[in-house]
C-alpha cells in the first residue's frame, strides 16, 4: 500500500506541537497588549535606528501575517501540490521541515514583539542574527537528509536530474550552512550590529551559491566518467 505524508507525519500530538509553536507568539502578544503603547516601532534602518512607527493593531496584524500563513501553507501543501509524489517521498522528513520552519518563524515574531514592546534592550540586528543562525543550524543539519523533490532544497537542473548529485550537493550545503552559522555566531560578538547581521545573511546566501556551482561541476564529472 502506498504511503503518504498523512500516513505518518500528521499525528495529532505532532500537529498540536506545531499549532502550539504557531500560537505562542500570538498568546504572548495578547498578554502584553495592554502594556503596549499606541504607537510601536515597526521598522529599523541599517544603523538599527527606528525610522517608522505604527499602531499596535498594525503590529498585531504583522504577527499574524508572519506566522500563521506559513503554518497553513505547509499544512495544505501536500493536498494541493501539483507534484504530490515529490512530497510523499519525503515522508517523515516533511514534518521535520514544518517543525523547523515554524520554530524559525516563531523566533522572528518573538524578536519583533520583544523589541517593539521595549521588553529588551538587545539590538534587533543581534536578535535577528541569532534567529538566522538558529535556522541555519537546524536546517543545515536537516539538509543532507532531504530526498529529491520539486519543492524545497537546492533545486538546480543538475540536482533534479541526478540523484547522486542531489544527495552530495545537499550534504555539502548542509555542512556549509552549519559552518556558516558558527562563523556568524562569532561575528555577532565582534562586528557592529548592522554589519554582523549582514554578514550572517551573506553566510546564508554564499554557501547556497557554492553548492549550486558544485552541483554543476559534479554533474559534469559524473557525465564525463559515464561516457
Amino acid at each position: 500500500m502506498k504511503k503518504t505524508i498523512n500516513d505518518h507525519s500528521t499525528s495529532l500530538p505532532k500537529e498540536l506541537l506545531l499549532i502550539l509553536i504557531t500560537l505562542a507568539p500570538i498568546v504572548y502578544l495578547f498578554i502584553i497588549w495592554k502594556e503596549l503603547p499606541d504607537q510601536v516601532p515597526m521598522h529599523w534602518n541599517f544603523q538599527g535606528e527606528i525610522d517608522r512607527y505604527g499602531s499596535k493593531e498594525m503590529l498585531g496584524g504583522l504577527v499574524l501575517l508572519i506566522n500563521v500563513p506559513i503554518y497553513l501553507l505547509m499544512l495544505f501543501l501536500p493536498k494541493i501540490a501539483a507534484k504530490k509524489e515529490s512530497l510523499e517521498r519525503m515522508g517523515k522528513k516533511y514534518y521535520r521541515l514544518r517543525l523547523i520552519l515554524q520554530l524559525f518563524m516563531a523566533s522572528l515574531v518573538f524578536t519583533i514583539l520583544l523589541v517593539s514592546s521595549g521588553a529588551t534592550q538587545i539590538p534587533i540586528e543581534t536578535l535577528l542574527g541569532y534567529c538566522f543562525i538558529f535556522f541555519m543550524l537546524l536546517f543545515g543539519n536537516y539538509m543532507g537528509s532531504i530526498r529529491k523533490n520539486n519543492f524545497m532544497g537546492i533545486g538546480t537542473p543538475w540536482t533534479l536530474e541526478n540523484e547522486e548529485v542531489w544527495k552530495k550537493t545537499h550534504q555539502l550545503g548542509g555542512r556549509l550552512w552549519i559552518g556558516g552559522a558558527i562563523i556568524g555566531f562569532i561575528l555577532l560578538f565582534f562586528l557592529p550590529n548592522n554589519w554582523a547581521l549582514m554578514s550572517v545573511i551573506a553566510l546564508m546566501v554564499v554557501p547556497m551559491l557554492l553548492a549550486a556551482i558544485y552541483s554543476f561541476v559534479l554533474f559534469k564529472q559524473l557525465k564525463d566518467t559515464s561516457v
